[in-house]
């Protein structure tokens, strides 16, 4: 027995770097543990799931767009006004995101005098800026699929109202795909048809690019983002995921359904930021050059 007045050991404080390298380990381990026993049954692989999953909401409330706005929208007559303004933003945002980046491919119209699309002529200044705003592009791209996307994921593995709502949330994610694409193939062509130009013209060229990419979130102002997020919010708690089965509590095994929802859908991500990955760096180089 320890002598009556002794003082305990006390433990020393963590250090910052401390704190944060136990963070880092306790993330290597949870990793490594998943793919090791992958099982809703397990309680590591629950709370990885269930961390995934809030995290997946989070980027569902803090990217709002108009293809979120309308999957929650009150459609209905007694809310004309909003259901015109939807509609409209709807348009827009579908137009500027695909349809012009896709003109701009059709037609051909920055390189239709150029004998050939590669015609690698531009000086080296020009070839290190096109490099840079094309690096951006790519790293821009990816970051709209690790927030965006995976918002938009979320609401569609988890969030179920209804068919027709539904739509909404392929439409956004059919949107963001093909403007990706589209997006990049006009800023090659616009990058090659205008090499010999003024620095500024590509820098502004890239930046229209970028601004087709997020349209549909430029489109929604404070008031109706708030609006959006509130009722994001109210549909999307714990409980109310995956039809109402839930996600389980902390400490404890997460239903079946949830498990393979977040699992499909990081699978998903991971098939899309490789391809956009590989794709983007070939993009790069091939643009740089036939600059």
């Amino acid at each position: 027995m320890e002598e009556e007045g002794q003082q305990q050991p006390t433990t020393k404080p963590q250090s910052a770097l401390d704190i944060l390298l136990n963070l880092d380990k306790q993330a290597a381990d949870l990793k490594a543990q998943h793919k090791n026993n992958a099982s809703n049954e397990d309680i590591v692989c629950a709370n990885w799931a269930r961390s995934e999953i809030q995290s997946a909401r989070s980027s569902a409330l803090a990217t709002k767009s108009i293809f979120t706005h309308c999957f929650i929208a009150p459609w209905s007559s007694a809310s004309p006004f909003r259901c015109v303004y939807a509609v409209a933003m709807l348009f827009l945002a579908i137009v500027i995101q695909v349809v012009v980046p896709f003109i701009i491919l059709i037609t051909r119209q920055p390189i239709i005098d150029l004998p050939n699309g590669c015609p690698n002529q531009s000086s080296p200044q020009t070839k290190v800026i096109g490099f840079a705003l094309s690096l951006y592009f790519v790293f821009q791209t990816l970051q709209l699929c690790l927030n965006k996307l995976r918002g938009l994921g979320f609401l569609h593995s988890f969030v179920d109202l209804g068919f027709g709502r539904s739509l909404f949330i392929k439409l956004g994610i059919l949107s963001q795909l093909l403007g990706m694409a589209g997006a990049g193939g006009a800023q090659y062509m616009l990058f090659i048809g205008n090499a010999d130009g003024a620095f500024i013209v590509l820098v502004l060229q890239s930046l229209a690019m970028t601004f087709c990419l997020t349209v549909d979130q430029n489109l929604m102002g404070h008031k109706n983002g708030t609006y959006t997020a509130a009722r994001v919010s109210a549909v999307a708690k714990d409980h109310l995921l995956c039809n109402g089965v839930g996600i389980g509590e902390d400490g404890g095994s997460i239903p079946q359904q949830g498990f393979d929802g977040i699992k499909q859908m990081i699978q998903g991500e991971n098939f899309i930021l490789g391809m956009i990955s590989s794709t983007g760096l070939a993009w790069v180089i091939a643009l740089t050059y036939c600059m």
